[in-house]
């Protein structure tokens, strides 16, 4: 008879295991169907040209933020993904291609259009150079008293640089898109005078040849970095500026 107790009460024991197991199971479900539908509605926060973006979208194209957050055309521009402060990822030809967007994601968009006037003819000099800052989304403005001296506000994307507001000057050639500007005039000064021949980006670092922008009031000191290959480049601002982009990126 207590054996048969022993096998009722472990059969019994086993019994209630097995329930309890079941609700464990079906709350476990719940608890992640619960997360899960919470994850689905919680903000992402991204970075674009450096200003915050939001969104409870998960899956995106480049494209499609190029169009819905940078207000801008994807024929005309391009994602680039940056990391760490150094570009990891870059999206050209890649527009339409899907991907999970994650929080805290930062991007930066590439201009690759032309720099044309409005009546379809193309500038040239000063005129094309500010026309394409302005298309970049710039504000470019002359230094009084030299109309070949274009300066505008930059803030620093990618390298250790990171963040930075800084202002960058050019001379830019009266035949400009055909020769571009032989480096950037950078205030405040960044780097150490160094006018010794050297590897970037400690080499070249001039102060005498930034004395046109003196007027400003502003310290300023001259990188020397020509633009390597612009005869075989489409010649553009937008990439003119992706060189400059690449000399902070590689501090």
């Amino acid at each position: 008879m207590s054996n048969e107790i022993s096998i009722e009460k472990a059969e019994h024991d086993v019994k209630h295991a097995i329930e309890e197991l079941a609700r464990a199971t079906h709350d476990l479900q719940e608890a992640e169907e619960e997360l899960a539908e919470a994850e689905r509605h919680r903000a992402i926060h991204f970075m674009l040209d450096g200003e915050r973006e939001e969104t409870e979208q998960r899956e995106w194209t480049p494209n499609r933020i190029i169009e819905e957050f940078g207000k801008k055309s994807p024929a005309s521009y391009y994602l680039v993904r940056i990391e760490d402060g150094k570009k990891v990822e870059s999206f050209e030809g890649k527009g339409d291609k899907e991907f999970r967007l994650r929080d805290g994601m930062c991007f930066q968009m590439v201009s690759t259009g032309p720099t044309t006037v409005s009546d379809g003819r193309k500038s040239v000099g000063v005129a094309a150079f500010i026309e394409g800052l302005r298309e970049c989304g710039y504000s470019p403005e002359t230094v009084a008293g030299d109309a070949r001296l274009v300066t505008f506000g930059y803030k620093v994307q990618s390298g250790k640089f990171a963040g930075t507001q800084v202002k960058l000057g050019f001379i830019v050639p009266d035949d400009f898109p055909m020769s571009p500007p032989t480096g950037p005039h950078v205030s405040p000064r960044i780097l150490p005078i160094n006018a010794q021949s050297g590897p970037h980006p400690l080499c070249g670092i001039h102060e005498t040849h930034s004395q046109p922008f003196a007027v400003t009031g502003e310290a300023w000191e001259y990188w020397s970095r020509p633009f390597p290959n612009w005869n075989d480049s489409k010649k553009t601002v937008a990439t003119y500026l992706s060189h400059i982009w690449n000399l902070w990126d590689s501090q």
